[in-house]
């Protein structure tokens, strides 16, 4: 019943906050000025600032072009996908302007000014919490960028719309999506209260719902609830603001944010390959290495990954300079489960600095058919029945069918590491379950698993190993293997039994742009009863250099003419 009266009571109060007696109710005296704003600290994308400037604004995967000449893009055009709007309305492209230089001022004024003028009052989607959230802490954090030469009409309104957005944060700031916009709303709340003449209160209430947040969203191994690595990194950067902005206030940090940070700091190395960039997990994509490397030396947390994160639902192999990295559980629970993957069992491995096994990623973009093709069981490493998910994704962004049981056991010994995984989330379509065995030896060199099917039916299965673009694979001994070759000259041969290879074409998204690449997928049918396929990768040693003969000098030799 309470599904049934959400719509309306949401619908009543936007009638309410769009009437002309809430617009009333938003005024109040505005600040004269933006005390010690907290600043930001992240680099912006100088070259993408120049294209805005230009009029080619380039966010959330999808590029729109607007005359130049008027300088400020349409609010709602009719192309733009909700992520490029989300993005265009949170102005966290400031910093893009901000890292241009000459010109940048003008041109961030007068984008400021056009929003103003036609968003300045509320709006379902750009005052909806979370997208709020990320303006006021970018207009905020860019005060002075913005303010520095600007004429007085201009500082007026800037500082008024500053104080009627903030009012209209501190009553609605629980009322978004969860997770990391959650944590944007209460952030903004923060800076307000930090930095906005008579909005003390502001920074009472936020620290309050903050420490509320945290306990929700954070699981004892210091993971979020989302179990999205670029999740975790962009929550980690919020949370190093936050105290960033406390100590430059003079405020005390609290133990228990200090504590998250702490807690959240060994996670996120958990979930970083060896070239520094995030597992593709639930919707990550790699992220830049160095900015991951500047929230953790900001954040102070010196802690080390663990070797399994129980409480959201990966483990870690590493022996040498492989690494191996499995999503050992089910997806996220539902209030977390927007952007989840149907990938129980998969892995990713890298060698060193280089990606060898991979996931396909995630796509922001315009396109909502990749999005969907990249977050199924069959664009992950893992095994898959019939092309059918193992976790049914809704159209509608909900769960419907999920494993009931992950089961998860871990052996050590000697250095060597062995993990043996079910899930039984194709119980319902024929009371299927998946186990997997993953064997990593302790120099390295020699990876195992076996992959198991148990129950009835006559279904086909695929397993299939996602390969980094920068990997050649061939299919060598009569299709009984492929040889996988790194950009560096190693190579790994793959060896399986039970069932069919063969090397077909893949997407892979992980750095935001698609490329091509391979997969290796095993495929064959269901026995019935128990079916398995066996297989391994083994480190081929790159081909040893020929060393060059080097003739002996005879010194007493007779010299040839």
């Amino acid at each position: 019943m309470s599904g049934l009266l959400t719509r309306p009571v949401h619908n009543l109060k936007a009638l309410y906050y769009g009437s002309p007696i809430y617009r009333l109710a938003l005024l109040g005296r505005a600040p004269d000025q933006v005390l010690q704003a907290p600043t930001d600290p992240w680099p912006g994308d100088a070259e993408n600032g120049r294209a805005m400037a230009e009029g080619r604004w380039r966010l959330a995967g999808q590029t729109l072009t607007f005359d130049p000449r008027d300088g400020t893009p349409e609010w709602y055009p009719d192309a733009a996908w909700t992520g490029w709007l989300e993005e265009l309305h949170g102005f966290v492209w400031l910093r893009d302007l901000r890292e241009m230089g000459s010109n940048s001022r003008q041109v961030a004024r007068h984008a400021l000014a056009g929003w103003m003028a036609d968003c300045g009052s509320w709006d379902r989607f750009a005052w909806r919490p979370d997208i709020l959230g990320r303006r006021l802490v970018a207009w905020l954090t860019h005060g002075g960028f913005l303010m520095n030469g600007a004429d007085a009409l201009f500082r007026r309104r800037f500082l008024q719309s500053l104080a009627e957005q903030t009012r209209h944060l501190s009553r609605v700031v629980t009322a978004g999506p969860e997770g990391l916009g959650r944590i944007a709303a209460v952030k903004a709340l923060l800076y307000a209260g930090l930095s906005l003449p008579g909005q003390e209160k502001r920074f009472a209430q936020a620290m309050r719902l903050l420490e509320h947040e945290l306990d929700r969203q954070m699981l004892g191994d210091g993971g979020q609830r989302e179990r999205n690595p670029g999740v975790q990194f962009l929550l980690m950067r919020d949370l190093v603001d936050m105290r960033l902005a406390l100590i430059a206030s003079k405020k005390p940090v609290p133990d228990w944010l200090q504590q998250t940070i702490d807690r959240a700091a060994p996670m996120l190395r958990f979930y970083r390959h060896g070239d520094g960039g995030l597992a593709l997990f639930n919707g990550a994509q790699e992220g830049r290495a160095d900015l991951i490397d500047n929230v953790l030396a900001i954040g102070q947390a010196t802690g080390k990954p663990v070797s399994r994160a129980q409480h959201t639902g990966y483990e870690r192999l590493a022996a040498r300079k492989t690494l191996i990295l499995v999503d050992a559980a089910g997806p996220p629970h539902a209030d977390f489960a927007a952007n989840a993957h149907a990938a129980p069992l998969a892995f990713e491995m890298s060698v060193g600095a280089e990606r060898l096994i991979v996931s396909m990623g995630a796509w922001r973009g315009a396109d909502s058919a990749w999005r969907e093709a990249a977050r199924a069981t069959a664009a992950h490493s893992t095994m898959g029945v019939d092309d059918k998910d193992a976790v049914e994704l809704r159209k509608d962004g909900s769960l419907g069918r999920v494993p009931r049981k992950v089961l998860v056991e871990r052996h050590e010994e000697d250095g060597a590491q062995l993990l043996t995984l079910s899930h039984d989330g194709y119980r319902p379509l024929g009371r299927l379950v998946h186990h997997r065995t993953l064997y990593l030896s302790a120099d390295g060199e020699d990876v195992r698993g076996q992959d198991v099917i148990e129950g009835p039916g006559g279904e086909q299965f695929a397993l299939r190993f996602h390969l980094h673009p920068d990997v050649q694979a061939a299919v060598i001994q009569n299709g009984a293997g492929a040889l996988l070759r790194l950009p560096s000259g190693e190579g790994w041969r793959l060896r399986m039994s039970g069932g069919v290879l063969s090397l077909t074409d893949s997407i892979y998204l992980g750095t935001g742009v698609m490329r091509r690449s391979q997969q290796v997928v095993i495929s064959g049918g269901l026995n019935g009863e128990r079916t398995e396929v066996k297989w391994a990768l083994t480190r081929v040693p790159p081909p040893a250099k020929k060393k060059r003969r080097t003739a002996r000098v005879d010194e007493d030799a007779p010299v040839l003419e």
